[in-house]
């Protein structure tokens, strides 16, 4: 018989995580409120985005400053030169034996955290791996220790208030970060005596002292974390009804108002969405030797020094969940000429408030989704945890993104080229209205003229169709471009797959249909880096 934790893993692969939370809304809530101006009035349902003006002829970028370090000598060139090793991938479709969770979301070099476990198994070996290129081989032994005792995978009752669930086992192992770790992103994979394997995925932020001392690395890639936990359904709780189950919360259906960190990852034996967007990127820029270091969103606002010096944010894949703090954190690095590069779709869709728990703060995560069941409309409408766009903050996200969320798409969809011959598509070989097969997926955005920056250009505009009959839903992916008054670029490609046609590894399925590689997709990856980034050509 097919346990209840494999058959929840296996109803949201085959719903597509997003997909499946997006649909329940069918097209009510979420997907309405996608389509309505955010004025004070509300603002009528838009049928269509506005036809923008035909892009001004694009300026060049400002003279990017001198880079202190040749290609060679990066750190993430250094770090992928060394041997690496398969043996951190032991699969991702059974149930682990054992599971776990850090302290921390993300780690400093020199700092310390702690494991916490759970198993019934019996003690645990933990293999520690940072993931990368390394030659193909995808990762590299860093650490391991044996014989950990994990804590009895006990039942939790969630709080019947918020639904809050908390898995609070005694610490495994108080580890330190060896100071020759690499930022990165990081595994630690459980071994229990019987079993499938467990994962613990987290980062390693850059030291602040290294950096001082070689200059901080121009591009920063930011993990999703927040938006991972948000998708978390461990213990059967996580702020979607898709996969919540148990008492019904205040909110009148059963998802959580709040989850917390401190818990394992339901999804893939821990790995949580590892395998679905952000590891193809970080192989393929680990593989182009690209000048990149590595941080948490809650990075954002807990360590906000970590964004001096950059020249180029990336956020790949989906990054749906921000809070007050890390959206202010954004828009002041634009201000202060900061390029960005949202390779993803659906990013800055809801507010969240970060809260502590015993093990530290900004581990728990209130989002209600609904101004009358927060608490905080009343007592600090700014803090309102709705989307960014809804009463009352009527903040859209087109004003940071340049575009924002329209829907899920029924099947992945070819992006449509426009205007080729922008800097973007240098290289490539592409012309108007050239395709990319299945890029464009498993949720889109598309324009939104009022909202958007003044002299935002679309770069792509490509049908789809919706996984919603609704027709005020525009039917229309798009990719958007803009200049900040600081100089700042900021780019949006309006899709989760971009990722996907870059490299080969983890899902790259949606909806039956498989997006290809496609070494065109490289070399605008390639061009956002050398023209916004780290300046390899």
């Amino acid at each position: 018989m097919i346990s209840r934790r494999r058959f929840i893993t296996a109803a949201a692969r085959v719903a597509g995580l997003a997909a499946g939370a997006a649909a329940f809304a069918g097209c009510g809530s979420r997907a309405s409120l996608a389509l309505r101006r955010p004025t004070s009035a509300g603002g009528p349902p838009i049928s269509a985005p506005p036809t923008p003006a035909a892009p001004p002829p694009v300026a060049d970028e400002p003279a990017r400053p001198p880079l202190a370090r040749r290609r060679a000598d990066y750190p993430v060139a250094r770090e992928n030169r060394r041997a690496g090793t398969a043996t951190w991938f032991a699969g991702h479709s059974g149930d682990a034996a054992a599971e776990g969770y850090l302290s921390s979301v993300s780690v400093s070099l020199g700092e310390r955290c702690t494991l916490h476990l759970g198993s019934s198994a019996g003690p645990v070996d933990v293999d520690w791996y940072r993931l990368g290129w390394y030659g193909g081989a995808g990762g590299r032994l860093v650490r391991q220790d044996r014989g950990l005792r994990a804590g009895p995978p006990r039942r939790r009752v969630p709080d019947p208030a918020t639904g809050l669930l908390e898995a609070a086992w005694e610490p495994a192992l108080d580890l330190a970060i060896s100071e020759d770790w690499t930022s990165g992103l990081y595994l630690a994979v459980l071994h229990a005596a019987w079993g499938d394997a467990g994962y613990v995925p987290f980062v390693v932020r850059p030291s602040p002292v290294a950096e001082q001392e070689e200059g901080p690395a121009p591009v920063l890639f930011v993990h999703a974390a927040t938006t991972w936990q948000a998708y978390n359904g461990w213990g059967g709780k996580s702020l979607y009804d898709y996969n919540s189950s148990g008492i019904t919360m205040p909110v009148g259906t059963a998802r959580a108002v709040e989850v917390s960190f401190d818990r394992p990852y339901l999804l893939d034996q821990g790995a949580g969405l590892l395998f679905y967007w952000e590891l193809q990127f970080v192989r393929w820029q680990e593989r182009q030797r690209r000048d990149v270091a590595y941080i948490a969103d809650v990075d954002l606002v807990r360590h906000p020094e970590l964004l001096a010096g950059r020249r180029l944010l990336v956020f790949a894949g989906h990054h749906e969940y921000w809070s007050r703090g890390m959206r202010e954190a954004l828009e002041g690095q634009i201000a202060a000429g900061t390029n960005v590069a949202f390779l993803s779709a659906n990013e800055l869709y809801q507010q969240v408030r970060f809260a502590a728990s015993p093990l530290g703060p900004a581990r728990r995560v209130i989002c209600y989704k609904n101004a009358a069941a927060d608490p905080m409309s009343r007592s600090d409408p700014r803090l309102t945890s709705v989307p960014w766009r809804a009463a009352p903050l009527r903040e859209p996200e087109a004003r940071v993104v340049g575009q924002m969320y329209a829907h899920v798409v029924e099947r992945p969809a070819d992006w449509r080229v426009e205007h080729a011959d922008h800097w973007l598509y240098a290289g490539t070989g592409l012309h108007d209205g050239d395709r990319l097969r299945n890029l464009v997926g498993q949720e889109y955005d598309t324009f939104f003229a009022q909202d958007a920056p003044p002299g935002t250009i679309l770069l792509a505009r490509s049908p789809v169709r919706p996984n919603c009959v609704d027709p005020a839903i525009p039917a229309l992916h798009t990719a958007t471009l803009y200049r900040a008054a600081s100089g700042a670029t900021v780019f949006a490609a309006g899709t989760y797959q971009w990722s996907w046609a870059l490299d080969s590894f983890g899902r790259r399925t949606y909806a039956g249909v498989r997006t290809p590689l496609d070494k065109r997709v490289a070399i605008m990856t390639a061009n956002i880096f050398d023209r916004l980034g780290d300046g390899v050509t």
